[in-house]
């Protein structure tokens, strides 16, 4: 089916489609050839988003899409499987944002999941067996199970938990983790600290977070001047920060602090 046929087949009321990704692993070129994709199926102005990682957020993305002037959009998750619990989430983000400022004037839906029918994922599992190019054989290939360093931890002093999931992106965690590693990098500290992407780790709307282990606090993060007094104040002074700290794992809570014998 060619783009024409594409176009022929919808049965859309909005007059322009948000597609949401969610793909944390998505290369920028493969993104690249999926936006292109999505965009030539349609003839509608259209854009596409990853909810996780740096780029524009969902909310961002409608309030673009709403100063463009497009009042009847289409949010349009792509992705094969979507994850379930975004299309849990999604229709109560969507209508939140409909109560903020004017935009009560503008129209939104959902639409459908793109795995939930049994043609669909056909369709996709056909087009992976008919692809033009040819299979690649691993015959002559070492057997390897990735690099020598892949085998032993690193060595660290503070393992930082960053989430990236999209319910903290769009509290403003998407850039989170580059501006912290910035951040670890001009303080010095860069190689004291395992930081770790996650998913969700809770609670979404306290982000962007940071759980700090072997500490077990748990900081909110929420822009330049607190991710700089965290890591001068908590990483480099040994402090704790607490205006910025929401919460302390149990097993740290219940653990005494050191005192000066045990510490000698």
């Amino acid at each position: 089916m060619d783009v024409t046929q594409h176009r022929l087949t919808e049965a859309i009321d909005a007059d322009a489609i948000l597609f949401v990704v969610s793909a944390y692993s998505l290369s920028k070129g493969a993104l690249d050839r999926l936006e292109a994709a999505a965009l030539n199926a349609t003839s509608r102005p259209a854009r596409l988003i990853r909810l996780e990682e740096t780029g524009p957020n969902l909310i961002d993305a409608l309030d673009a899409m709403r100063s463009e002037g497009h009042r009847r959009i289409r949010v349009q998750p792509l992705g094969i499987p979507f994850p379930e619990g975004l299309l849990t989430w999604l229709p109560g983000v969507m209508a939140d944002w409909r109560t903020r400022g004017q935009n009560a004037d503008t129209w939104l839906e959902l639409g459908p999941d793109p795995a939930r029918h049994a043609d669909a994922l056909e369709a996709f599992t056909a087009s992976s067996l008919a692809h033009p190019d040819p299979a690649k054989t691993i015959e002559g290939v070492a057997p390897r199970l990735g690099k020598p360093g892949w085998n032993d931890p690193p060595d660290f002093e503070f393992h930082l938990l960053v989430c990236t999931g999209p319910r903290c992106a769009i509290h403003g965690a998407a850039s989170f983790t580059h501006m912290l590693k910035d951040e670890l990098k001009a303080a010095g500290v860069f190689d004291r600290c395992l930081t770790t992407r996650t998913g969700c780790i809770y609670p979404c709307n306290r982000g962007p977070v940071l759980a700090l282990y072997p500490h077990g606090h748990w900081y909110r993060l929420p822009d330049v001047a607190a991710t700089r007094r965290f890591v001068r104040e908590v990483l480099v002074d040994g402090g704790t920060a607490d205006d910025l700290r929401f919460h302390t794992a149990k097993a740290a809570r219940a653990t005494p602090a050191p005192t000066q014998e045990t510490t000698q």
